[in-house]
């Protein structure tokens, strides 16, 4: 069996283990991105749409590993790798919808928010009093940026007339581009990307609106100050592990490193590092922190519910569209995800300008280690 093809297959495996375990993960009011009362979560019909789910993925994860099997095989008319994940991730996604579909139905005709006093809270603690980033963990992402820096301009004087092409942390010896400034140094120009957009994230996620619940205002205020802080912790975190891995990308490029597969395997350990780590946090936190512990949790309980906001949210609570809300970030109904208020003009300038940098990376006008072969 080839690398490439183990590779897939675990990323396979990594895919299908996500999917299934979303529903644990999700909030209890929230199965399948359907805003319900706590004491609902019980219904006949979540169980029944969660276990058919959680079957069905099975089943395609299983079905999808052996389709990569028989493309390895190298049978005629064999599935093509390329395809096969793709297709398999949108059938992962229908089988999401359609649960979506079932849990909706049911709290239509149950009419799950009848005598229900639906009400809002909120922490102005949160304001008064933010969680503060822990932006001394960012000095290794500093630290990175400026060694690989510091390396390049010493080695560029030495570079040959064509270098190693870069195709994201894998480095292609046997295609080779031009030796130009911004291509040599398109490493330390990832590196440097990544530090400013850590930087915007943890501040725009520190300012987002929190995700509180008025079934049990105080306790899900603890859990969402407690729930950022690990969030913010990691994400910057993350940054160093990402230019930890650029920098073994950089020696490659400038044939300090020879490309081989052993290289290409240390550079990618920091990020599994940062992967394995982020999911340690997601099944020991869950979506907003609601699985941490929390002191005196059932003397907090309120008589209100969590208003029904299911209208703003679309495609199984994945994308929100609400005109009247001025917020720009909201946390996302399903993941340790945020998302853009598609409502708010901000946000579609926001993917304008996104959508901009990728069209000057995809026409090699900025040079990126991911736009590179």
């Amino acid at each position: 069996m080839t690398y490439p093809t183990l590779l897939i297959l675990t990323l396979n495996a990594l895919i299908t283990a996500a999917f299934w375990a979303a529903p644990a993960l999700a909030r209890p009011t929230l199965p399948f991105g359907v805003r319900i009362p706590k004491a609902r979560a019980a219904e006949p019909v979540i169980v029944h749409a969660r276990r058919r789910y959680n079957r069905d993925v099975l089943l395609l994860g299983a079905a999808t590993f052996g389709a990569l099997l028989v493309a390895e095989l190298g049978l005629d008319r064999h599935p093509r790798p390329e395809l096969v994940l793709p297709v398999s991730l949108a059938c992962y996604c229908a089988l999401g919808y359609r649960a979506h579909r079932s849990v909706t139905a049911g709290k239509r005709d149950g009419d799950w928010y009848a005598d229900t006093r639906p009400g809002i809270t909120a922490d102005t603690s949160l304001r008064t009093n933010p969680v503060r980033p822990p932006w001394i963990l960012l000095t290794p992402a500093v630290a990175l940026l400026g060694v690989t820096a510091a390396i390049g301009v010493w080695r560029y004087r030495y570079l040959p007339p064509t270098l190693p092409t870069p195709n994201g942390l894998t480095v292609d010896a046997g295609r080779r581009s031009a030796t130009t400034v911004s291509f040599a140094f398109a490493t330390v120009t990832a590196q440097l990307l990544i530090i400013l957009l850590i930087v915007i994230l943890t501040l725009a996620i520190r300012r987002a609106r929190p995700e509180l619940d008025a079934e049990q205002p105080v306790s899900s205020a603890t859990r969402y100050r407690a729930y950022l802080t690990g969030i913010l912790r990691l994400l910057i975190i993350s940054a160093g592990c990402a230019n930890a891995s650029l920098l073994v990308a950089a020696l490659q490029v400038w044939e300090i490193l020879e490309p081989t597969l052993e290289v290409t395997l240390v550079s990618y350990l920091p990020l599994a590092a940062a992967m394995a780590a982020w999911a340690a946090f997601a099944v020991r936190a869950g979506d907003t922190g609601h699985r941490l512990p929390v002191a005196d949790e059932h003397d907090d309980e309120s008589r209100y519910v969590q208003r029904d906001d299911d209208a703003y949210w679309h495609i199984a609570g994945m994308i929100y569209l609400n005109r009247r809300d001025p917020a720009i970030l909201v946390h996302r109904r399903a993941g340790m995800h945020w998302t853009l208020n598609f409502g708010n003009p901000m946000s579609w300038a926001l993917v304008a300008v996104i959508a901009l940098v990728a069209l000057l990376t995809r026409l090699d006008i900025i040079d990126l280690p991911i736009s590179a072969g």
